[in-house]
């Protein structure tokens, strides 16, 4: 659900104008019941898109609720203006009151389906009920329509996440999560060999199963109530593998083929699927680990209350956390597969099947429907990293749910006989397909799958008002165990049977990868630049990009990093140039957070592309659609210009800049000040080689460091100072145990740093990391006799000027569009941001206001002598630095006049796009095989 945020003064004001709207109307219950409450979610609760959040009239056996809404637990009866909320009226042959009869839909619901919340209205009153304070209707909360404006915040508990639809499940699968995850960590100790590959492999399986009986248990899916728990309960804990090994033999085994003087066993039904197929080893158990079976976790959890799409993650987090890490696995909460799935296809099927309902022509409105059904049912997805498939049970679901409201509207005015067979469900699981390279995780996804199809069952038959047979399982969506990277995905599904790829690929990036996916990536890109410092999750584009058709649609979670910096030219300017490859949609950078417990919080976009655009191009960013003509590989509305990283400024005048010096000295030359004072007490003499240091954190936070600098040092002075002799051996002895060759080469000249930008004259220092939550990358002027290490990024020579330009707006709108992130800080490159950059060229008027307002910055820190720059540059403190602020604004003035343009400061877009323009005819004609200007 999206809502978009109100204030309560906001809701005050709606509800007033809605209750204007609606005074004296609602004579018409059913004609305006619609109206009435799609008005009231929208306006009063901020709802944007009611249409998909309210249900009208869907059957079930008790009858047509009027309006349902799920996802928060509510169902509403609505009365024609005038009636009595307390008056019952004759429904299934007895009175009934407004709140009975929503009672009898609530109640009536599938188990997957739970409605806590009753209210009743008239059109001039509302009455609010809490099933799980008092069933019995006499507590109630009343608001009349006339004071809707004062108690609107009463109705807040429909849009409170805490009560969604979602978070219930969620909290229901992550305690199933944690008591299988407690049973899984029980039962290995009591393998033989825990640790060896078969008994890990039997230990999945055999938890992949009990999952399975836990869930059919209580959904009723195996006919008796508690049928699997009370075979157990008599069974000894010595006897328990024996128990265990012969009910799971029993469900892979036809009833006509049982021994028929097994009563006990022939309980249960035959449940095929290949998911009881086989014998597994099953430790011995103990009275303990008995226990936890089944007291803890049989029975303190529901376990049909469960999302598969959740739990699977939660799941698959029982793997070895290192196991995980290696393989870059981030699970996926709901909310973050809808940010895939709605922009690539679901907000397209709902518009659609918006417009079927909306059409007025009865017999053309249920041929629509019908081949709107067969639409749906027809679509092939694929995930090529499916992990345990959340990707795929939440699709698959939200079909499902899709067809369940064609179904009910086909439903509609039929009897049941009339309706019985006409429409069958068509959504099934062979739609689905996945490939994973981990086998649990392969049975997890089977699994969850399973649980989503007998879930999605249950609410069918209440719309479709008969039993649908879910044992034996017949269906299954086809989950493939191997790495999505060497194997063909044709044999999983036919490319031109695949209408949607998705995924959440892992998450490595080039310096944590192993040799065997870094030739992986090599084996696709071929020698393109920096293709071993590219994300691994680019080989799933590659891979996607060469296997789809004209038309099917991708997306793919990823890391950030495939949007920023260095890695844009090798990764787009590739599936650009060799695919034609498109960007339909795009988040920007955000956190991705999981429903496992261990949260990883990593950086992410989500980026959907195709070969053959659809509908207009969209970037998601905050929450909002901002409509575009063209997403480019940066996630920006613009061209396809790529900047690839350049030795040196693709403006001529500019001054060079390079990295400051990387010392390389184990710690031995550089002090912090009660060091250096301790150190300088026994040797004083070294004062004159101590020099100030400044790194990022020195340039930034204002932290105090000092280097000892013996370049060209007299040998018989440095004699004389056996401390400073015994930095120098220590330095020699550490560059010489160096695995790297050029280091142990540097041990031959210890007086020296291992790389040395020292410079004779003035310097701009900028800081090779910064916060992306800074307007301005914090940046200094230094004096010779400092000390740059590697941590900064050095300009020698540079001037006021030089620094008015760098530190304006309009340059740190270019860095943040294409410098690297360290998590979500920006990585300030020479190469990649200070040498890419299209300087302006100022008439001497303007290149003296842009000194004139950069010395004023200069001269607003000096009014601050206490604060760092860190301080003076935190967004949320700049209140307190009006004279700072103040400058920057008139810097950035009068930057933008020398480049020709006057944008407003929140239009950061239409500054890159100015510079990308001139960026494109800077390198016109250059082609060196780094640099893409345009892929159109």
């Amino acid at each position: 659900m999206k809502t978009r945020r109100m204030t309560l003064t906001e809701q005050r004001k709606a509800a007033s104008e809605f209750a204007k709207r609606w005074k004296g109307r609602g004579k018409n219950e059913r004609g305006e019941c619609q109206p009435f409450w799609l008005d009231f979610l929208q306006s009063c609760l901020g709802i944007e898109d009611p249409y998909s959040y309210a249900i009208f009239e869907q059957r079930n056996d008790a009858g047509f609720p009027d309006v349902e809404l799920r996802d928060a637990g509510v169902v509403i009866e609505q009365k024609r203006l005038g009636t009595d909320l307390d008056d019952p009226e004759p429904r299934g042959g007895e009175m009934k009151t407004p709140f009975k009869q929503a009672l009898d839909y609530a109640q009536k619901q599938p188990p997957s389906i739970v409605e806590r919340y009753i209210v009743t209205c008239n059109f001039e009153s509302f009455r609010i009920y809490d099933r799980e304070t008092d069933q019995s209707g006499k507590t109630f909360t009343s608001v009349a329509l006339s004071e809707l404006a004062e108690h609107i915040h009463l109705f807040n508990f429909i849009t409170d996440p805490a009560n969604s639809r979602i978070e219930r499940e969620k909290a229901v699968s992550v305690k199933a999560g944690e008591l299988i995850g407690k049973l899984h960590r029980t039962l290995m100790e009591r393998y033989i060999n825990p640790e060896s590959e078969q008994s890990q492999h039997a230990l999945n399986v055999l938890c992949v199963r009990l999952v399975f009986c836990f869930y059919a248990e209580d959904a009723g899916i195996f006919g008796e109530k508690d049928l699997f728990l009370n075979y157990l309960k008599p069974v000894p804990a010595n006897r328990m593998h024996g128990a265990l090994r012969d009910v799971f033999k029993v469900l892979d085994t036809p009833e006509a083929e049982r021994d028929p003087y097994d009563t006990e066993l022939n309980r249960f039904p035959y449940v095929n699927g290949g998911l009881f197929k086989g014998a597994c080893e099953i430790p011995e158990f103990t009275e303990d680990l008995r226990h936890l079976l089944l007291f803890e976790v049989a029975q303190q959890t529901n376990w049909s209350g469960i999302s598969p799409t959740v739990f699977g993650g939660v799941f698959e987090s029982t793997l070895n956390p290192e196991t995980r890490r290696k393989g870059g696995m981030h699970y996926t909460s709901v909310e973050n597969i809808h940010k895939v799935i709605d922009p690539l296809f679901l907000d397209e099927l709902n518009e659609e099947w918006r417009t079927i309902k909306a059409d007025e022509r009865p017999k053309k409105r249920r041929e629509l429907m019908l081949r709107f059904q067969e639409k749906i049912a027809s679509l092939s997805f694929l995930d090529p990293a499916c992990g345990s498939g959340n990707f795929l049970t939440e699709t698959y679901l939200c079909l499902r749910r899709l067809e369940n409201e064609v179904l009910a509207e086909l439903n509609r005015g039929q009897t049941v006989l009339g309706f019985e067979g006409v429409c069958d469900v068509k959504v099934s699981l062979g739609q689905l397909h996945g490939i994973e390279i981990n086998d649990f995780a392969v049975r997890v996804a089977q699994t969850a799958l399973w649980i989503a199809e007998l879930q999605a069952n249950v609410e069918s038959e209440a719309v479709i008002l008969r039993n649908i047979e879910s044992l034996p399982l017949k269906d299954s969506g086809k989950i493939v165990e191997g790495n999505a990277l060497t194997i063909d995905w044709n044999d999983v599904v036919p490319s031109h049977e695949c209408a949607y790829i998705v995924g959440n690929p892992p998450f490595l990036g080039g310096k944590i990868m192993s040799a065997n996916q870094r030739a992986e990536i090599r084996s696709l890109y071929g020698k393109v630049p920096l293709v071993n410092s590219i994300d691994y999750v680019s080989g799933w584009y590659y891979k996607a990009a060469d296997y789809i058709n004209n038309s099917a649609r991708c997306a793919f979670v990823s890391t950030s990093s495939i949007c920023q910096g260095q890695q844009v030219e090798p990764i787009w300017r590739t599936l650009i140039a060799r695919f034609g490859i498109r960007i339909d949609f795009a988040w920007r950078s955000f956190v991705w957070n999981n429903e496992a417990s261990d949260q990883a919080h990593v950086h992410v976009v989500i980026v959907g592309f195709s070969k053959t655009r659809s509908g207009s191009p969209a970037i998601f960013a905050d929450g909002e659609r901002i409509e575009a003509k063209n997403v480019s590989p940066y996630l920006l509305d613009a061209p396809n210009v790529i900047v690839g990283a350049s030795p040196k400024p693709i403006c001529p005048n500019a001054p060079r800049c390079d990295y400051g010096s990387l010392i390389n000295d184990g710690g031995n030359y550089i002090f912090k000040s009660d060091e250096l004072e301790e150190f300088l007490k026994a040797e004083p003499g070294a004062a004159k080689y101590v020099r100030p240091l400044v790194g990022a954190d020195e340039l930034i936070k204002g932290k105090r460091r000092f280097v000892l600098y013996l370049k060209g040092a007299d040998a018989a002075d440095l004699s004389s100072m056996p401390r400073v002799l015994e930095r120098i051996r220590a330095v020699q002895s550490q560059r010489a145990a160096s695995s790297a060759e050029a280091t142990r080469k540097s041990a031959g000249r210890p007086l020296e740093f291992y790389f040395d930008s020292t410079t004779d004259e003035n310097f701009l220092a900028i800081p090779s990391v910064s916060s992306e939550r800074r307007r301005y990358v914090p940046m200094a002027i230094c004096d010779p006799d400092v000390v740059a290490t590697n941590l900064v990024s050095i300009i020698p020579g540079a001037t006021v000027y030089h620094f008015g330009i760098l530190s304006s707006q309009m340059h740190n709108a270019w860095m943040r569009v294409v410098a690297g992130r360290m998590k979500s800080d920006y990585r300030y490159s020479p190469k990649t941001v200070y040498n890419t950059f299209p300087w302006p060229e100022p008439t001497e008027e303007q290149r003296a206001e842009i000194e004139r307002c950069a010395q004023t910055v200069l001269d607003a820190r000096e009014q601050y002598p206490g604060c760092t720059l860190a301080k003076m540059y935190d967004p949320e403190m700049d209140c307190l630095f009006p004279v700072l602020k103040s400058s920057h604004a008139a810097l950035d003035k009068a930057v933008q006049c020398a480049y020709g343009i006057d944008v407003p400061a929140d239009d950061e877009p239409s500054m890159v796009a100015h510079l990308f323009e001139l960026y494109a005819k800077l390198t016109e004609g250059e082609d060196n095989g780094r640099r893409l200007r345009a892929c159109l």
